[in-house]
Parts: structure tokens; sequence; C-alpha cells
């Protein structure tokens, strides 16, 4: 025989479920032990006969033993699935077999009770069958909320059911307010708004009406329920709260300081952003980086920049660190808004922020190759440089903006320009860890990383430091391999690029292990470092590694020394050389006489 075909114990909660009375009574009296059977979720029979709303068999299933009280996995007792399946006389009936024992309270995992539930199905029918039941001693403003602290009143407002929302409101047993506020500080008001469905208008009407100052309250984050419904691009609620609502248009969300303008402008909400300024919405007001709406719109949207400047009145504006719109144009890669400003109103070329970056300078930061074009084309210069003497090629090749570096390179850029510390890119490219880009720097654009004349030596900084040891400081292992490679390749040094001291006499090696960077100590011994190298202080690599336990340790591994360690070992190895001579000596002697 198939056993496939035998009966299974899943199969009592079809019958539970969709069967009928008598089937049910068949396989129960069959299988008796499967009325103890639970599905993947943890659900027994009683619970999927409530699904199905199949009353009669639920009746069965309760008379048979199987409790009101048993939970899934989620926690959640049969009351919790009968009203999220709307069957009706399933809760009436389980209502009225459980009077004094407030089934209608016991919470889930996530704390939601099962008048969460039917709060939440937009049912006002199941929710006025709940209210039957329930009194005012049952105290539902404290137990009736769930992890998040939130109420049925939060759970209906986020449905936006206005019939569920009047019927909380109006009931004198639930006891729950209009401006009661979850563990976020969030109020019913606020769980509606962000609602983008016609009926959430009435919603919010509703809960304004009952108490106003619902529409100036803040959660703990500072955000007003204007702030959420322009988050939500909720344009209908946005227009009942400023111009039905007369919500206040200049309030800021306290720990950002930014207004419902700045979010409507950085969001690209056009028409909320014009609804904004025309209910007296300013653009002056700074958020706590010291940013306007205009500079949030510059990034992203032509028309609001264009609806701010229009209803303002103003051309530009900066910001605390005295960046403009255009600039934040620049850096959001923005060259519909570029042309729009640089057409209208004619910026300098010359304009800088408080780090004397101008707007080219931050397209060689962001590496937009098309930004750059667009600016150079429209005549910034090139060889503009910031409060450290850098130029855009410096800090395009220190983020690795190979693209951007090129491009400045066949425009005319000085490959060998240095900036305050006598640093030309290849140096920034080290630094910023971009082995890549070096490679495309010294093999294709015939940028410097040693002298021309002979006998060849690498350039150096102000320090005296090199390249090597740039990319030692910055932790780039990949740069020194970069670097050593290159040279294998060139062989024209003087003296060794791994050997090669700074003004204070410290190797690349002295560099990594005083910085801590493993990868970079193993990379420089690979390369031939010598690992009891002296600095000017006396110092070997060993001594500058000691706060790095296993830096050291390697080294200690490969016998590196400190100084005192190699003034022994110098004495020892003299001491040994004189003994041998003399005993050298008297064998001479002795055969002599």
């Amino acid at each position: 025989m198939d056993r496939s075909m035998e009966p299974q114990p899943n199969d009592l909660f079809f019958y539970a479920a969709e069967g009928s009375l008598a089937d049910l009574e068949r396989i129960v009296k069959s299988h008796k032990d499967w009325l103890q059977h639970r599905d993947a979720r943890g659900r027994d029979a009683l619970m999927h006969a409530a699904i199905a709303d199949n009353y009669k068999n639920f009746q069965f299933l309760h008379k048979k033993g199987l409790s009101l009280w048993e939970r899934d996995s989620n926690g959640a007792i049969v009351l919790h699935w009968a009203a999220q399946c709307r069957a009706y006389k399933v809760v009436r009936h389980i209502l009225q077999n459980s009077t004094g024992q407030e089934l209608f309270l016991v919470k889930d995992k996530d704390g939601v009770t099962a008048l969460h539930i039917a709060a939440a199905q937009s049912c006002n029918k199941m929710l006025k069958l709940f209210l039957e039941f329930i009194t005012p001693n049952d105290n539902i403003f404290e137990k009736a909320q769930d992890k998040r602290g939130r109420s049925p009143l939060h759970y209906a407002a986020s449905r936006a059911s206005v019939e569920c929302v009047a019927t909380i409101l109006d009931s004198s047993v639930l006891g729950l307010t209009v401006d009661q506020k979850d563990k976020h500080g969030v109020t019913p008001l606020m769980c509606a708004v962000g609602v983008v469905l016609p009926p959430a208008i009435d919603v919010c009407r509703l809960l304004a009406q009952r108490k106003m100052l619902a529409v100036s309250a803040r959660n703990k984050f500072g955000h007003t329920a204007l702030h959420l419904a322009v988050a939500a691009y909720n344009i209908s609620v946005v227009k009942l709260l400023v111009e039905e609502l007369k919500c206040q248009v200049e309030v800021r969300y306290i720990s950002k300081m930014r207004t419902p303008l700045h979010y409507a402008a950085e969001q690209d909400q056009s028409e909320i952003v014009q609804l904004l300024l025309a209910y007296g919405a300013k653009n002056s007001t700074k958020d706590h980086f010291g940013v306007t709406p205009a500079h949030y719109a510059a990034q992203f949207s032509r028309t609001c920049l264009e609806t701010i400047f229009a209803t303002t009145g103003i051309t530009e504006v900066k910001d605390r660190q005295q960046r403009s719109c255009l600039m934040w144009a620049v850096c959001a890669g923005n060259i519909e808004v570029i042309e729009f400003l640089v057409k209208r109103t004619a910026p300098e070329r010359h304009d800088m922020d408080i780090h004397g970056f101008t707007a080219l300078h931050l397209a060689a930061m962001v590496g937009n190759e098309n930004v750059c074009k667009v600016l150079v084309k429209q005549g910034w210069n090139i060889s503009e440089r910031d409060k450290q003497d850098n130029t855009p090629l410096h800090l395009a090749a220190g983020r690795g903006n190979t693209d951007v570096v090129r491009f400045l390179v066949t425009s005319g850029a000085n490959i060998n320009d240095k900036d305050t510390h006598q640093r030309t890119p290849i140096f920034w490219a080290c630094f910023g860890g971009q082995s890549h880009t070096l490679y495309c720097m010294i093999k294709e654009m015939s940028f410097q990383w040693r002298t021309t004349e002979r006998p060849a030596r690498p350039v150096t900084d102000a320090l005296g430091r090199t390249p090597l040891h740039a990319a030692a400081f910055a932790g780039s292992a990949a740069c020194i391999n970069m670097m050593l490679g290159i040279e294998a390749e060139d062989d024209c040094l003087s003296s060794p690029l791994i050997g090669w001291k700074d003004n204070d006499g410290e190797t690349a090696l002295h560099v990594a292990c005083e910085r801590g960077h493993m990868a970079c100590v193993l990379s420089l011994l690979k390369g031939g470092a010598a690992i009891n190298a002296l600095n000017k202080r006396g110092l070997t690599p060993l001594e500058c590694a000691q706060e790095h336990k296993a830096i050291r340790d390697h080294l200690q591994a490969q016998r590196a020394m400190t100084r005192d360690e190699l003034v022994k070992e110098a004495a020892l190895t003299i001491w040994y050389w004189w003994k041998w001579r003399v005993k050298l000596r008297r064998k001479a002697n002795s055969a002599y006489l």
C-alpha cells in the first residue's frame, strides 16, 4: 500500500478549516492524538478553524479540549487569529466563553493584543464587538500597549480607518487619548500622516479636531506631524495641516534643526516646496549644519531650487562652511543645476569655502569627471590652490579618481605642482592608498617619482620623505609593493628606495613600525628593508614598534634588535675577533721559536 495515501497529522488542519463537521468528527475519532499536533508556525487545529471562520468546527474542537490560551510560535492565541481573519462568530464565542479572563489583553511576542489587531483591520463591526466585553476596570490605556508602546488607536490611525478611530475616541471604556505617545513619542496623528491614502485626510482632521495641540506635538526625535507628512510625500495631508489646520511651517526638527522645507527640498517635492513657501516657510532658516533648504534642493532638484530662488528673491546662499548652492550641486553631480546656476548667477570662479576649495576642487574630490569637464569649460582654473596649496590634481590623486586625474593632466594641469609640504600628487596617491591610480600616474601619465638627472634620487617632500614613506605612513602595503615594483623595473636610483632615510634618518620601515601597520612591515621586509637601521635618535624599527606587540614579536622573530642590543652584539663580535687575532699571533710566534 502506498504510504503517501495514508492520512497524515497535517490533514487535521484541512478538515478543521475546510471540512464538514462530520468529516472532522470522523478523523478526530480515528486519530485523537492529532489534536496536539502543530503546524510549522506552532498553530493547532483550533486556530485553523478560527482562521477559516468555520464556527461549527471551532465549537467542536473547543469542546474536545483545545484551549483558547494555547499560543503559536509567535506567542499569539486563537483570538489573535480570529480577529486577524475577521471571524466574527468565532470572536464572539471566545469572548463569551472567557468572561473575566481578559483574553483580549493577551499579548504575543511583539506585545500585540487581539484588540490591536481588531483596530488595525479597519473593521468597525469587529472593534465594536470587542468593546461589548471591555469595562473601565480593564485599564486598556496601560495594558493594551505593544512593545513600542503603541495603543489600538495608533494601529487604527496607521490604517487610516476613520470609523475605527472615531469608535476608539468615543469609547469611554477604552480611555485612549488622542495625544497618547508611544516609546518614541509618536502620536496617533503622526501615524496617520504617513499614510498616503485618501481616508488619511479625514483621520488626520478628526484627530486634530479632537485636540489641536496634537498638531504641534513632537516625537523624541523632534519631528512634528508636518515633518513626517513631508517626509512621506503626503501632499494632501500637508495641505490639510498647512491650509486648514494652520500648522506652523517654520518649526524645526530639534536634533538637526531642520524645517519641513529642508525635507521637501531634499526630496524633490516641488509642489510641497511651493506650498510651504506660500505659507511662510523661509529659506534663510539653517539647520544644525548651517545648511539652507536651497542647498538641499541644489543636490537633487532644479525645479525646487528655482522655486526657492524665485519666491525668496535670492541668487545664492552659503552654508556654515561657506559652500554655495553651486558647490552642493557639484558634490551631488547634478549637472542640470550646475548649468542653471552658472547661467543665472554668474558665480565667481575663484570662490572658495573655508578650506580653500573651489568648485573644481570639490568635483575632483568626489571624482565626477563630467562635472570637472563642465567646470573647466566654464572657466574654473585647474591650477587653483586651496589653503594647503593643493590643486584639484592633488585631491583627485588622493581619492583614487583616476579618470579625473587623467582629464586634468590632458587639460594642462602641472603634474609636478607641490603643496605646502612640497608634496606632488604622487605623494597624495600614496597617502590615499590608491595603488591603481599610482600605477597609472607613473606608468601612463609620466608622473615623476624620481629625479631625471643621474645619479637619480627619489622625489622627496619637506621632511625628506619619499612616496614610499608616505605609503608606509598611510598603511598601504599595495602602494609599497607598487613603488618597489616600479623601482625594480627602473633600476636607476643612486641608492635603493627601501633604505632611503628622511631628515630624521628614518626609513619607511621605521615609519610603518611606529604607525603599527603590520602589512606594510611585511612588505618592506620582503623588499629587503634593513631590519636594524638606526634613525638620528638612535632608534631601530623594533624600538619604534614598542606600542604594537604583533609587529614587535614578528621583528624579534626575525632577529631584530634594540640599539643597546646592537651595541652589545657589536662589542661581543669585536671581542671574539680580537681574541681570534691574539690566538693567531701566539701560534705564529710559537712556530717562529
